[in-house]
């Protein structure tokens, strides 16, 4: 008598499974897809890039974060239930910001502008590459064209983002002598704000996935947003940084990854609206020997004239630059704008040496 033949295997994608198997079965997704994994990241947190190539990726991931409030605005226009849209519009906050100046795109644009950008040349979006602009365009198209449950399933890579987030900063940090604390500022608030952000996503999933057929669904949209993700980087490296192949068009000032902005001697990047600071163990004080006012930093001494010192009082870490000159200016009876000329010229040699921060 022959042996019967094999009992068929579950089909697992036919099984509806539970909320813990299909969690677990989205962060395999991440395991497997996150690109945290592409050779592009592993090069730049390793310290194996070059400025030009960070600054080719600070300037095309610009347009991802300029579109993820608009991706965002798009969800939140399909949520029926006021409750869902209470949670979901923080995320458009978080990014745009509560006035001009705040939010995610304005650090980005902060990080962009420290690898030596012009502000208005990273918002046009003229210098990206064509792939980082349809894989993104692609991905806004997508929440507003399939279900609710697909558009906030596609969400979830912010399961994995706190690990690559830590990666990104250590190691850039310790690789680039050009890239500061501040310059990368923009990931601060995400390594609080993504876990957020995630664990109401895959609650979300977890309760509305209740077929087969939809946690197939929330599955796939994952694995398109892992998707969308990894197309952007492979555009980097394929026109930034693989062997053998010639720099595109983009490597061409004007047309796309224009060259750095040339900054004088002692010029830093404060601007109007920030608002600056003396960092820790930085202190202004008098010597009384000499009669004259220093600045006091970690194994160095700053003298200063007059005009610093005036400036130096005003900085209390609450008062913009803007504010500083206007309030010299009511002091010595000057024009505001010459003042803070004056004033931003003297708190970014500061800044370059450290000695200030925004």
């Amino acid at each position: 008598m022959t042996a019967p033949f094999p009992t068929p295997k579950t089909d697992e994608s036919q099984r509806l499974l539970s909320p813990e198997e299909l969690e677990a079965a989205l962060r395999d997704i991440g395991a497997r897809r996150y690109h945290n994994l592409h050779p592009f990241h592993r090069l730049l947190h390793d310290g194996k890039l070059n400025k030009d190539q960070i600054r080719a990726w600070a300037l095309n991931r610009y347009y991802y974060q300029a579109m993820i409030p608009v991706k965002d605005a798009a969800v939140l226009a399909r949520m029926e239930d006021a409750s869902l849209r209470r949670v979901w519009r923080q995320r458009i906050v978080d990014h745009d910001g509560d006035a001009p100046g705040d939010g995610g795109i304005e650090r980005w644009l902060k990080l962009a502008e420290g690898v030596g950008f012009r502000r208005d040349y990273v918002e046009s979006t003229q210098g990206i590459l064509s792939a980082t602009r349809f894989s993104v365009d692609a991905y806004v198209h997508f929440v507003k064209e399939r279900s609710l449950l697909e558009a906030i399933a596609s969400s979830l890579t912010e399961m994995f983002s706190p690990t690559i987030i830590s990666e990104r900063v250590a190691g850039m940090l310790k690789n680039y002598d050009f890239i500061t604390k501040d310059t990368l500022a923009y990931f601060d608030k995400r390594l609080t704000q993504a876990p957020r952000d995630a664990e109401f996503a895959i609650d979300y999933v977890k309760q509305h996935a209740t077929t087969p057929e939809l946690q197939r669904q929330a599955m796939a949209a994952l694995t398109f947003k892992c998707n969308v993700l990894w197309t952007q980087l492979d555009a980097l490296y394929f026109s930034y940084v693989a062997p053998g192949m010639t720099p595109p068009d983009a490597w061409v000032p004007g047309t796309g990854l224009v060259a750095e902005v040339a900054q004088a001697a002692g010029t830093g990047t404060v601007r109007s609206a920030d608002v600056p600071r003396l960092p820790r163990g930085v202190r202004l004080r008098h010597d009384e020997v000499r009669g004259q006012h220093v600045l006091l930093a970690p194994e160095r001494t700053f003298d200063l004239d007059a005009n610093a010192v005036a400036v130096l009082s005003l900085v209390d870490g609450q008062r913009s630059v803007r504010d500083i000159a206007v309030k010299l200016a009511e002091t010595f009876a000057a024009d505001p704008d010459v003042i803070e000329a004056d004033v931003l010229a003297m708190l970014n040699d500061l800044a370059t040496k450290r000695v200030l921060e925004r």
